[in-house]
């Protein structure tokens, strides 16, 4: 290891013999106070920027802070202390070897360095330094950082006090020649964002907070770097966010729309539904129906929207009925998320080229970058330098493809978290940043026009998806499915309950919901089924009397429901004789309707009528029985009509009477019939 610096030249003998009499003098007696903590803290420089790629002859940057006041003292104090900068050996073994570094499991080894003055850095205003540092391909003996030709190395910054390191920080640097001919390696960044289930059972909307969250680092990381990024939204997220009463979503829609400007958007059903077991179970109409939903909802929500519906992104194991139900479909590639790819087993390589077969259609396989996902899964305190570790692992898996004879342009780089969604945007934009800038070794593309597989891609087989949960959820809706189709000539068509009840169907196959929550849906909808099914009713204990033998009941039934209800009424009762037993009538919403029943009265008196009310059709008995009472008397009315005659023939008698007597005494003094003395 070599260190310049315009002090003092000291010889190599000279050099080591200082070194042992420091740590003979070390060993022999204690630190002072302000030594006594561990000689090096990792954590007391921060690197907020750096020249990632050092081009030939060019220059190493680097700009950090220095977390501890004493420690800066010390270093602007102390004509002893220095900023180190030193270079390890060139990174031969791909990312792996990247890895091991930054985790300290593997010994960095200098290979040069430079140590700089307090004098040689520029303080800037924000209290940061910012350090340079020449650098060489060739041996030239000056303060230049010598590198091994073009490649990835790790870099030290170090804050030296008397020779003794108190503070450092591992970085890594790319160093190119822009006049070598390479060919650029593909690299993708997938944002596949899917959500709990917006819609509640009682019909609300509800976007929960995490889900905010993600929405909202997804919009920060679009408004950079857009054209950059592929990117998948649950299309029942989106539906949710356009119908919820919170304010708050409506804003975050007219954001994330805006955002989106021209990433491709991936196609998806309008709720995660398996398509393994959708096409082993006689569901692929209905995996149809929500793939062309989703669809819709898309473009209703961003008509201009650049929809890919070539490309599939698997969040759960798909097996072979699913792969030909989704190329059926239109489907050309498979993008296996990390939780889907781990049936391959063995196979779970990003590195090697795959294909799948379905009746006789070619479909290119690719598998996220399982190396990367646990670093874009978890949050960071520092964007830029974990994006330049991010960096240097892609840029030496690379080279490392190269060196070993391979072709770069073959191998296709995809990035994303473990669900797919944005946790670090910062991360995400850095990185991008950083390998935007060396177009010849990295392309950077979206996922829109893949490919077709190589044909001497290995074909995995795809191992049987257990549907038995899938089994039991579908018949379940089934069963309910059925008990609302009882109601389908009852309820008026135009009703909006049947687009609700369409739209909770759907949600309760997804895949994205729990059996708890399914079953909470299936109790709401039951329960909302059970009131419907009461709404109409006529008020119970009602007497009703009848004047003549011929008469007519007049059933005032009231409907309780938001929509207008056809139904069938039944009378039935043992006194009574009904004309028509069975009549239909259409009650309004929030409203009454009068059916008329002719009757005629069997005999006279108190008694029950009962009154059914069924389904339009007939086929099914809406709520309980209603019980009414009937009083009866149309026989009393003959007792009138003799009591009548009666009055009527003893008038007649009367007058008979009279007019005899009349008759007698006009003829007792009429001079010609009155008879002589």
């Amino acid at each position: 290891m070599i260190y310049r610096s315009y002090a003092l030249k000291f010889s190599l003998a000279l050099k080591f013999s200082l070194g042992f009499a420091l740590i003979a003098c070390l060993a022999l007696s204690p630190l002072p106070t302000g030594r006594s903590r561990a000689l090096v803290e990792s954590n007391q420089l921060t690197l907020t920027a750096q020249n990632f790629h050092i081009y030939t002859s060019g220059n190493l940057r680097f700009v950090l802070g220095i977390n501890s006041e004493s420690l800066t003292t010390e270093l602007t104090t102390n004509p002893k202390a220095v900023f180190r900068i030193s270079i390890g050996q060139k990174i031969t073994n791909g990312e792996k070897q990247v890895r091991a570094i930054n985790d300290a499991t593997e010994e960095f080894v200098a290979t040069d360095s430079v140590d700089l003055t307090i004098r040689e850095t520029t303080r800037r205003s924000d209290g940061q330094f910012e350090l340079i540092a020449l650098s060489t391909d060739i041996k030239s003996g000056t303060r230049r950082i010598e590198f091994d030709g073009p490649g990835i190395y790790p870099v030290r910054v170090e804050v030296v006090v008397d020779q003794i390191s108190r503070a450092r920080l591992t970085s890594f640097v790319n160093r190119f020649n822009p006049s070598r001919e390479v060919k650029p390696m593909p690299v993708n960044v997938v944002a596949a964002i899917d959500a709990p289930i917006t819609l509640q059972p009682d019909g609300s909307r509800l976007i929960n907070q995490t889900t905010r969250t993600k929405l909202e680092k997804l919009i920060k990381l679009l408004k950079l770097d857009a054209s950059r990024i592929t990117v998948q939204i649950s299309p029942e997220l989106l539906d949710g966010l356009s119908r919820s009463a919170n304010p708050a979503d409506q804003t975050l829609l007219v954001q994330l729309v805006a955002a989106l400007g021209t990433a491709p958007i991936i196609a998806a059903p309008y709720i995660q539904f398996d398509p393994s077991a959708a096409s082993s179970n006689a569901q692929s109409d209905q995996f149809k129906a929500l793939r062309e939903r989703g669809i819709s909802t898309w473009q209703q929500v961003l008509p201009n929207a650049r929809t890919v519906s070539s490309l599939w992104v698997a969040r759960k194991p798909i097996d072979q009925n699913g792969l030909d139900l989704i190329v059926r479909s239109g489907v050309r590639s498979v993008l296996m998320l990390s939780q889907s790819s781990v049936v391959l087993g063995e196979f779970d390589n990003a590195a090697r080229p795959y294909r799948l077969v379905s009746n006789g259609v070619d479909v290119s396989l690719h598998l996220v970058d399982k190396s990367y996902v646990d670093q874009l899964s978890r949050p960071t305190d520092n964007a830029f330098s974990a994006a330049t570790f991010l960096a240097a692992q892609i840029l030496a898996q690379r080279n490392q493809i190269e060196s070993e004879g391979g072709t770069p342009a073959l191998r296709r780089v995809v990035l994303t978290s473990r669900d797919g969604s944005v946790v670090n945007e910062d991360l995400i934009h850095e990185t991008l940043l950083i390998l935007s800038r060396v177009p010849q070794q990295v392309a950077l593309r979206t996922m829109a026009n893949l490919p077709a597989p190589r044909l001497d891609a290995y074909k995995p087989i795809l191992p049987k998806v257990n549907s038995k949960n899938f089994i039991e959820r579908t018949s379940k809706i089934a069963d309910l499915r059925k008990d609302i189709e009882k109601l389908r000539d009852t309820i008026e068509t135009d009703a909006t309950v049947w687009s609700d009840w369409d739209e909770r169907l759907l949600v309760m196959s997804s895949e994205s919901i729990t059996d708890a929550e399914c079953e909470n849906f299936i109790s709401a909808t039951r329960n909302q089924l059970k009131t419907i099914r009461q709404s109409v009713t006529l008020q119970d204990g009602t007497t009703f009397t009848l004047g003549s033998r011929e008469s007519t009941l007049r059933l005032d039934l009231q409907n309780s429901s938001d929509f207008a209800m056809t139904v069938q009424v039944r009378v039935a009762s043992s006194k009574l004789r009904f004309k028509n037993e069975i009549a239909s009538i259409e009650i309004p919403a929030k409203g009454s309707n009068e059916l008329v029943v002719d009757v005629v009265a069997l005999s006279n008196g108190l008694f029950p009528v009962e009154v059914r009310i069924f389904t339009a059709n007939g086929q099914s008995q809406l709520g309980k029985k209603i019980e009414v009472s009937a009083r009866v008397n149309a026989l009393a009315g003959l007792g009138q009509v003799v009591s009548g005659v009666g009055l009527l023939l003893l008038a007649t008698w009367w007058v008979a009477h009279i007019r005899r007597k009349y008759r007698k005494k006009i003829s007792k003094n009429h001079p010609v019939l009155r008879s002589k003395p």
